[in-house]
């Protein structure tokens, strides 16, 4: 089973060390602290859902073709 990590929450001095950020008040800094908490957990969902679907795909042409091995981009032939 894997390891679950923790995550740690940008802090808004961390923030305003960004380029465009400096000047940001207390309250600008939270709610875009919490946008980008949102905005990352949203690119996150995607991403996962993809590559879920990428590893459905890769086991639908494996049993289609009786094979454990797949084409990578270059045309080449890896194991699965």
């Amino acid at each position: 089973m894997a390891e679950k990590k923790e995550h740690k929450r940008l802090t808004i001095a961390e923030l305003r060390n960004c380029k465009g950020f400096e000047n940001y008040s207390d309250e600008q800094a939270e709610a875009t602290i919490k946008s980008l908490e949102k905005l990352s957990i949203l690119f996150y969902g995607l991403y996962m859902k993809q590559k879920q679907q990428k590893l459905s795909l890769i086991k639908k042409e494996n049993k289609k073709g009786g094979t454990d091995e797949r084409e990578t981009k270059s045309g080449k032939r890896d194991a699965a």
